[in-house]
Formats: structure tokens, sequence, C-alpha cells
């Protein structure tokens, strides 16, 4: 991994929860009847994030339709316009998206941003366009219709591709990892408080991270494991939070400066983090 980032410009960083959800562990984690662990419920808190500077208002990934994820039996419990009003900020007011990776909960409401240019890892768009996009799982994930949308903003210009790590802006750096999707994106932000690390879903839960237990869905697993070796060396660095994608335990770590919006930069109870010493290795 390359150069650290700068300090040049500082952000407030907020993760946004517009849904909530239950599932099985055995749905979320691959390979999970091949261990000695019962079966239990796994709790999904569904975010997308804010970031501002004295002079940019951006976002990391924007939640899903709510139509189209309706198709998919996922309930919104807030509209994310709704959260952003919540915190100030308008959809006229988003300079810039970074765009984590394609799946349709991150990528669903660009078309909400009429001001914003976006980015995205070019390996992530050669994948949602390439030969084998209409095949099962992948067409489940990408939408035809935001599939549609991310070709037409390049086609306008307002997308932007990255090869490697790259700085979005002054304080803001995105590189792939891959793992979970060829072009999954790891964000780091110069944040008020020290640097802040989004990994979206590179990991879904701290636990993936902190133990190597891989997420069910993924297109490259040395990648994932290669990702969660790069987290748990963030995470091991003085002034560098790492914030998984989908974790509720975000919500009982940082502070809720309103409802269901939680400022990444106060930290109120530190997580309680799983034993490393329970890494797999059957």
């Amino acid at each position: 991994m390359k150069g650290r980032l700068q300090m040049s410009e500082q952000f407030s960083v907020h993760a946004l929860r517009y849904a909530q959800s239950v599932g099985k562990r055995s749905s979320y984690f691959y390979g999970y009847h091949l261990s000695d662990q019962p079966d239990a419920e796994q709790h999904v808190d569904w975010y997308f994030w804010l970031l501002k500077s004295g002079n940019k208002t951006v976002l990391v990934d924007c939640g899903y339709d709510t139509d189209r994820a309706a198709r998919k039996g996922r309930y919104v419990g807030t509209n994310p316009l709704e959260l952003l009003s919540r915190m100030g900020v308008a959809a006229g007011d988003i300079d810039h998206v970074v765009i984590s990776h394609a799946h349709y909960d991150h990528v669903g409401n660009i078309g909400l941003f009429p001001n914003a240019e976006f980015t995205l890892a070019r390996s992530e768009f050669d994948w949602i366009t390439g030969p084998y996009a209409n095949r099962f799982p992948t067409c489940w994930v990408v939408e035809d219709e935001e599939r549609t949308m991310i070709q037409n903003f390049a086609r306008d210009g307002r997308f932007h591709f990255i090869d490697d790590r790259a700085e979005v802006l002054p304080g803001l750096m995105a590189w792939a990892v891959g793992g979970h999707t060829p072009g999954q994106m790891l964000v780091e932000i110069a944040a008020t408080s020290g640097q802040v690390v989004l990994a979206s879903d590179a990991a879904h839960f701290a636990e993936e991270y902190e133990t190597d237990r891989p997420f069910s869905m993924f297109h490259n697993l040395e990648d994932l494991f290669a990702g969660y070796e790069q987290l748990r060396d963030l995470n091991g660095r003085t002034g560098t939070v790492v914030v998984p994608g989908h974790d509720p335990r975000v919500s009982r770590t940082f502070a809720e400066v309103e409802k269901d919006c939680f400022d990444l930069t106060s930290v109120i109870a530190p997580p309680v983090v799983h034993n490393n010493l329970e890494r797999a290795s059957r």
C-alpha cells in the first residue's frame, strides 16, 4: 500500500443508517456450516456515509432504491434524503459520491444528486459492463437500471475511474482491494479526530477481519483475505479508526448526533473485539 493520507483538508464523517435487518449467521458467513458453532441471528445495519469539509460535501455510497430493493424483500426504514436533511444537507449540496462498489445497496440512489461527480474503481466498471454481468448472482446484486445510470453518467463525463490508490479530493483517498467484488474499494479520510477508514463491504462486520471469517458473497477469496490483512494493519495504526460496512456495533461505538446519524469521530464506547486467536485454520 502506498503512502499515508495527507491531512491537507479535514472532514467530519458520519454514518447514516437507513435500514436494519436480521438474518442467520449461516447466510452471512461463508462455510459457516463447516464450523462447530450453532446457527444464530445476525443483525445487519445498512449505511451510507456523509463527509463534510470546509468546501466539499461528499457521500461514500448512497443506499438502495426503495422500489428496486422492495423486489428483493429489503425494507427501507428511512429515506436517505431524509437522513441527509437531518444533517442539514440537501441532494443538490452533494459535490461528489465515492462508490465503494456497484452493488444495489451502495449505488441505488446515484440519480438523486444532480450536481455530483462520481468515483469508482475501473475494475468495478469493467466487471459490471463485462460479458458475464447478466449471470447470477451478479445480475441480482447489480441492477440493470443502476448499471445503465453509471454508463450514462460516465458518457456525460461525471465519472472518475481509479486504477490504483488515488487522492479523490484533498484529505480523501481511495483504493481497490477487491475480494467482495473486483473493484471493492477502501476509503480513507483525514478526519477532525485522525484517520477514518471506511471498509464498506471489504468487511461487512468487524468479525471478518478480526477473525478471518469470510463473508458469504465474494469474487475472489484470496483477495478478500488480503483485504482483511490490510484492515487489521490499518486498525492497528495509531490515530486510525476502521469502520465496517454493515456492523450494528457502529451504532454502539459512536455518538448518535441525530436519529440514525452517527459521528465517526466521536467514540462513546470502545468496541468489543472478537478474539483473533479464534481465527479459523481448518
